[in-house]
């Protein structure tokens, strides 16, 4: 499996597929402060499929302007009419309002990560710490936090339950990896990516398990961290470098999660696969 992964990344062209990926937002913007915040954004809004919620992030940093940072910090922000699915637009105000307040009290969100960073193996601790910040901030800024808490736990998720926090650890890889593939954006440069756990969704949780690379293809908590433990014994240094190609296997190249001639027969991970081999 080390080679197998190993030559599939290596090969993998990961500029052809950042336009397909919310990545896509936060690479628009040389300014680091901008990337970053604008990452925050988008990161935490992806869910769906891509062709879904790039238009509402479209919307989003259209209405930030050229410096969204900036804007962000300014506060104020006219009320939009912005919904996502069970988002609705004051959820997403608060979402904002919250980013900007982290922006103004601590000049970075890199800044307010560190603050409750206290070294531990993975970066699960931390994130939770970084997360209860933000969600009570997004709070203060709500017109009705009660009536919408649901929506703000979805935003700012607890790390102490079984929810694997999928777009909070797509955020860190984004902000801790290097750029090497082309993707990732090495803005944390003082969070180690050893550190970083795997982003577990649908896809990555369902191809990790074909891979053998989990026990279950469910994308919890446990999942995400048996996928993390998988990869880090093929690259302890940075165990999350395979998430972007691997999940992309189900973004872009069709992986139906089943053995599907069309698209199987060109996967260069297939002869590792539960589907390939069960014919």
């Amino acid at each position: 499996m080390r080679g197998l992964l190993e030559r599939y990344v290596a090969t993998f062209d990961a500029s052809r597929h950042v336009l397909n990926d919310p990545l896509q937002f936060p690479h628009r913007y040389a300014d680091p402060a901008d990337a970053e915040a604008v990452a925050f954004i988008a990161a935490s809004m992806t869910f769906g499929r891509v062709a879904a919620f790039a238009p509402v992030l479209e919307g989003i940093f259209d209405r930030l302007g050229a410096h969204p940072a900036e804007a962000l910090k300014a506060g104020g922000l006219a009320a939009s009419t912005t919904r996502y699915r069970w988002l609705e637009a004051r959820d997403i105000d608060a979402l904002l309002a919250a980013v900007g307040s982290a922006l103004r009290s601590h000049g970075s969100l890199q800044t307010l990560f560190a603050e409750g960073d206290r070294g531990e193996p993975t970066t699960w601790p931390a994130l939770g710490r970084f997360l209860g910040c933000l969600k009570a901030e997004a709070a203060a800024h709500h017109d009705d936090p009660e009536a919408r808490m649901r929506a703000l736990g979805f935003l700012f998720p607890s790390t102490s339950g079984q929810a694997a926090c999928k777009r909070q650890h797509l955020f860190l890889r984004w902000m801790a990896r290097p750029t090497t593939e082309g993707a990732d954006l090495a803005l944390w440069p003082d969070l180690d990516p050893s550190r970083l756990v795997m982003p577990c969704d649908v896809h990555t949780a369902r191809i990790g398990h074909a891979l053998g690379l989990a026990i279950r293809p469910d994308s919890t908590r446990k999942t995400a961290d048996e996928l993390t433990v998988s990869l880090r014994a093929i690259d302890p240094r940075d165990p999350v470098r395979f998430d972007f190609a691997i999940s992309h296997l189900g973004i872009s190249d069709g992986c139906r999660g089943k053995r599907h001639e069309p698209v199987c027969s060109g996967c260069d991970l297939r002869t590792a696969c539960v589907w390939w081999k069960r014919g």
